[in-house]
């Protein structure tokens, strides 16, 4: 069983930081900063000798290297900040780990995809380093500010081709973790990458040009549905697992317990079959986000390898040989395995202990796993389901479609229709695809729209801009009502009749009725 810690190299300056958030500012301003906040508040945190280290010295990186070897750690991914136009920052640790060859330091890379805020503000999500001392005074009054530091854009083929040509000689080192043959590429925030699948569709291909057989891509907490484009999913702790434990909102000081957690993340299971269930030591974004953050209470590092030889026994369990880890060295955030003035090496100590405990558990978790394999064929089967009804769905979409253009094509116009049968105001039902066509020919004609209803009222109203009714509400009068669902128009037809509505008819009905005249 292989584990690989989450490394952040935000420990040493850059211009950009310098003029965000002062002169000479790193990861250690902000730890250095951090006060308790109530008694027992185990803040601020000390690094074993006072080491606050500088990640462009090569020493440092040597030193965590060996650290590294002698407690079991098979390798780190580093935090890798990529963005819009092909900007970087906080690069120069991996660029030089690429140069220092005789540093057995095993890594690959999470793309932290995520644009960067100055405030707690109502720009989410973005990555927000801290809050000053000035912005916490007038918090209240800054948190309608949207201030962006660096915007993320993932632009097209260009782009996605300048991106891969930086990555290429990293994915190319020996000490690159792979998979199955193939460079590890975490993605911190998947979903939000709309072109994803075309994207990772470039890289495959390229990569397999540069004689690699692609690159295995995983999706930190993605959502499941979307998990087709990438090769895993990764649980990423504690923040797969904070809100599900926890209701709190942007803002407050929230405090949740370290077992709780822990038990939370143990118990989850995902309906994807290549999930990489992860997990962290502790949390208290404290000195970042002062009375703003999450603590994580009562951690240390007894309870952290008993559930941590728990969570090797889950992925070995369920097929899985690698472990991710939150996080080597985030000492912002209160989670790091990094010896500390409190615990000395504790932490380090505790995965050298689980590494060589957790065969006692995996019974337990072989258990849950045929559990879990007997639901997961469950789920697959409502998926599979749910997708032929969709696609269902859009067959008869497409054939109306298909229908109306035709008869375009023929000068034959749907307004005919409703002048021919002396219609001279409707309600349409259903202001997806087709209704907004329908409405949309429907404009500067003589026919009065009296009316829109749809089962999503008000999210179809926001996104339109206009008035929109539900199905519930007493509806406007009209000559005829004009239901574009026309998979489910039995069912709507029926619910309008008793809503009193008559001279009801589907879309498809009317294009059939002009189609008879080709």
């Amino acid at each position: 069983m292989k584990v690989i810690t989450m490394y952040l190299p935000q420990f040493h300056r850059v211009k950009e930081n310098d003029e965000w958030w002062g002169e000479g500012f790193t990861e250690w301003t902000a730890v250095k900063g951090a006060t308790p906040l109530f008694e027992g508040h185990d803040q601020p945190r000390v690094p074993l000798h006072e080491n606050y280290y500088d990640l462009l010295d090569k020493r440092t990186m040597q030193w965590q290297a060996d650290l590294m070897k002698q407690y079991g750690i098979d390798g780190q991914c580093i935090y890798h900040y990529w963005f819009k136009d092909g900007r970087k920052i906080l690069e120069k640790p991996a660029e030089n780990l690429l140069q220092w060859k005789d540093i057995n330091m095993p890594f690959c890379f999470c793309w932290a995809n995520e644009a960067w805020a100055r405030t707690w503000s109502k720009l989410r999500p973005a990555n927000v380093w801290m809050i000053t001392d000035n912005e916490k005074e007038d918090n209240e009054q800054k948190a309608d500010q949207e201030e962006l530091l660096i915007e993320q854009s993932y632009g097209d083929e260009e782009q996605w081709r300048l991106h891969f040509d930086y990555l290429l000689p990293f994915f190319r080192d020996d000490r690159y973790i792979r998979i199955d043959k193939k460079p590890v590429f975490v993605i911190y925030q998947s979903a939000q990458i709309l072109c994803l699948g075309e994207m990772l569709r470039c890289w495959n291909k390229w990569a397999r040009e540069e004689g690699m057989e692609g690159v295995y891509v995983i999706g930190a907490n993605s959502d499941i549905r979307s998990s087709h484009w990438l090769d895993g999913l990764l649980q990423h702790e504690p923040q797969f697992s904070i809100g599900k434990v926890a209701n709190y909102r942007w803002g407050d000081l929230v405090k949740i317990d370290y077992d709780c957690i822990w038990k939370s993340l143990l118990e989850q299971y995902s309906y994807v079959r290549t999930t990489f269930y992860g997990g962290f030591v502790g949390y208290d974004s404290t000195p970042r986000c002062g009375d703003k953050g999450i603590i994580i209470e009562d951690s240390a590092p007894i309870k952290f390898r008993k559930y941590l030889s728990e969570l090797l026994a889950k992925n070995a369990a369920n097929g899985q040989d690698i472990v991710f880890i939150n996080a080597w060295n985030e000492w912002g955030e209160g989670m790091y395995l990094e010896p500390d003035e409190r615990y000395k090496y504790g932490y380090l100590e505790a995965i050298l202990y689980a590494k060589t405990h957790y065969k006692e558990y995996i019974t337990k978790y072989e258990k849950d796993a045929k559990k879990v394999g007997e639901e997961e064929n469950q789920f697959l089967k409502r998926e599979l389901e749910f997708i032929t009804d969709k696609a269902m769905r859009y067959q008869g979409y497409w054939r109306i479609l298909n229908a109306w253009l035709t008869l375009k094509e023929n000068d034959i116009s749907i307004i005919e229709f409703f002048r021919v049968n002396h219609i001279e105001s409707i309600n349409i039902y259903g202001i997806g695809m087709l209704g907004k066509h329908l409405l949309k020919e429907l404009e500067d004609q003589d026919i009065k729209v009296s009316g829109l209803i749809d089962s999503n009222a008000e999210n179809v109203s926001r996104l339109m801009g206009v008035s929109v009714y539900s199905p519930e509400d007493k509806l406007p009068e009209s000559d005829m009502t004009v239901v574009t669902v026309d998979y489910a128009y039995e069912d709507i037809g029926k619910r309008l009749q008793e809503k009193g509505c008559s001279n009801i008819i589907s879309l498809g009905q009317i294009i059939g009725k002009l189609s008879e005249r080709l």
